[in-house]
């Protein structure tokens, strides 16, 4: 790992030209030669680009019917909410636990659900040869080809856990874009031949998989990071409760919109022609590719104010289409499901953030995002399907569905906004103290970086935050300064770390988010970050808990 962390761009360079970046906007023309100079640098995570392309695959194929109609009612959201009670059960484990898994165990786990998606594509291909399908049994097996499939993807958003935000946007969207591709092919296919092709897609992760642990780690690949972006905010605003509530509560209505629109209006899956089948997968790899031009271009709000009007926009036009022409519910039906898949991309990027900037386990943010975005769809799915039976007041499901989108995004619209202001404040004012002489004479007075206050304190460690995982470790997760600062020190020593990378050791260790060790010693993000991966290149350790483990080697 040391020899790949080398082999990058050097992170203090990196920095510099973010930095430049920042100071002033560089020509049209020299801004395209630094694009195509980064694209090796994306080209380094395709075979994890694949792999989550390949996991969604056997998902759509087995559960979704390769969206051959929007979705497949029951055998969709019904087996989701199957799925999701087990997802449940991890979650509780891992909530009691708060502990990270070994790199050896997460192998073994991509590779145990990979083996699991690849059985129940198989066995969709034998219940469709005994003409079993439409039973408990497809049911059973859509649920396992859930769970299994659901569990290789979140085997591949932790592979990209400390990924610059770039190249998380890149990566993930780049995955979705080529998703739609196979599974479009699949639709072609007939059944049970399209069941085999999920089979192969599954299959093909573990060498996807090999191929991608020889190459350098997400973490040690220079890319751009933004402070107006998600990742910014969830690292700088991560004791916001609102902030969190927001994102919780602005996910979950998405996906009751979700749901509402995939079985509008009275709950049964509406089927594609040709045609639209095509334009819907068309519009979703358009939007991809502008997504993923607008990252590379720095465009760093598209995953903040940008990401969440796109689905209220796609939500609020199915909507539209879908009064507009009764007859031809699959014209709407191609925004609610290109909502749908945007919205996929938006949480595999979103828990991606909340993996890099929390504490626990990864696993932890990847069952809880889907138990708020897929347990929210779920449920409005089921539900509109059980009130089919009663008298479903249209206008009124058409007003609840348009509220629904426009709350959901003008509420995080609002906290983007607001937090980023905030942040931008407590910048300048923070600029303005390290310049001043009296300030760094009387920095423990100095108001502007003050300690947390009582009240702080008792939000920082309020409920929901330690729900999220994006609290500070407890106090047996690791030992705290005078005796952490020692070993920190001693280690220090036996790989000749610098006296600021023993400073910021300190505190990386003791559970801080990079943006917080940047706030405590009063240096950039960027050159947190630089510290912090020259320490792994050093160490040659791959992870925040390795370091942890390191530590607890040495006596005081």
């Amino acid at each position: 790992m040391a020899k790949e962390a080398e082999g990058a761009a050097g992170p203090a360079d990196a920095a510099l030209a973010v930095e430049g970046k920042r100071e002033g906007a560089s020509p049209a023309g020299n801004e395209n030669e630094s694009l195509l100079r980064e694209l090796p640098r994306y080209s380094t995570l395709l075979p994890a680009a694949l792999g989550l392309a390949f996991s969604r695959v056997g998902i759509l194929t087995g559960a979704y019917g390769s969206y051959e109609s929007s979705d497949k009612g029951l055998f969709t959201d019904g087996a989701m909410l199957i799925a999701l009670a087990a997802l449940l059960l991890v979650l509780l484990a891992l909530w009691l636990w708060k502990g990270q898994l070994e790199q050896r165990t997460v192998n073994g786990l991509g590779i145990a659900c990979a083996a699991g998606e690849v059985a129940s594509a198989l066995t969709l291909v034998v219940l469709c040869h005994l003409g079993l399908m439409g039973g408990i049994w497809e049911l059973l097996a859509c649920a396992a080809c859930t769970l299994f499939g659901s569990g290789c993807m979140f085997y591949w958003l932790r592979f990209l856990k400390g990924s610059a935000s770039a190249m998380a946007a890149v990566t993930v969207f780049s995955a979705l874009a080529a998703s739609e591709v196979l599974t479009y092919i699949a639709a072609l296919l007939p059944a049970p031949t399209d069941f085999g092709m999920a089979a192969l897609m599954s299959l093909a992760q573990i060498p996807c998989a090999v191929i991608a642990c020889r190459r350098p780690f997400s973490r040690d690949i220079d890319s751009d990071s933004f402070p107006a972006d998600y990742f910014g905010l969830s690292a700088s605003a991560i004791e916001s409760r609102r902030f969190l509530i927001a994102n919780a509560v602005g996910i979950g209505a998405m996906g009751v919109v979700s749901g509402f629109l995939r079985g509008y209006p009275d709950g049964l899956p509406i089927a594609f022609t040709p045609l639209t089948r095509l334009a819907y997968a068309g519009v979703v790899i358009a939007v991809c590719v502008a997504v993923m031009a607008c990252v590379m271009h720095r465009r760093e709000r598209v995953f903040t104010v940008g990401a969440f009007t796109l689905m209220e926009v796609c939500a609020l036009f199915a909507l539209f289409v879908f009064v507009l022409a009764p007859d031809r519910l699959d014209y709407g039906a191609v925004f609610a499901t290109a909502m749908n898949a945007f919205m996929v991309g938006f949480v595999w990027y979103v828990t991606i953030a909340f993996m890099t900037a929390g504490w626990r386990d990864p696993y932890y943010y990847a069952c809880a995002g889907w138990i708020i975005w897929l347990g929210s769809r779920a449920v409005a799915r089921v539900a509109l399907v059980e009130f089919n039976q009663f008298s479903v007041d249209t206008p009124l499901m058409v007003a609840l569905i348009a509220v629904l989108a426009a709350v959901s995004a003008q509420l995080l619209q609002t906290q983007f906004m607001s937090i980023n202001q905030e942040i931008v404040l407590r910048e300048t004012i923070d600029g303005l103290a390290q310049t001043s002489a009296q300030a760094s004479a009387h920095k423990a007075e100095e108001p502007c970086a003050p300690a947390l206050s009582d009240d702080e304190a008792l939000n920082w460690r309020s409920h929901i935050v330690r729900i999220m995982g994006l609290d500070i470790p407890d106090e047996s997760a690791f030992e705290r300064t005078p005796a952490i600062e020692e070993k920190v020190h001693q280690m220090g020593r036996q790989f000749l770390l610098s006296r600021r990378e023993e400073e910021v050791l300190v505190l990386y260790a003791q559970g801080y988010t990079q943006k917080r060790v940047a706030d405590a010693l009063f240096i950039s993000p960027e050159t947190a970050h630089a510290h912090i991966k020259r320490i792994y290149a050093k160490t040659e350790l791959h992870s925040r808990q390795e370091i942890i483990d390191y530590l607890e080697s040495f006596t005081n």
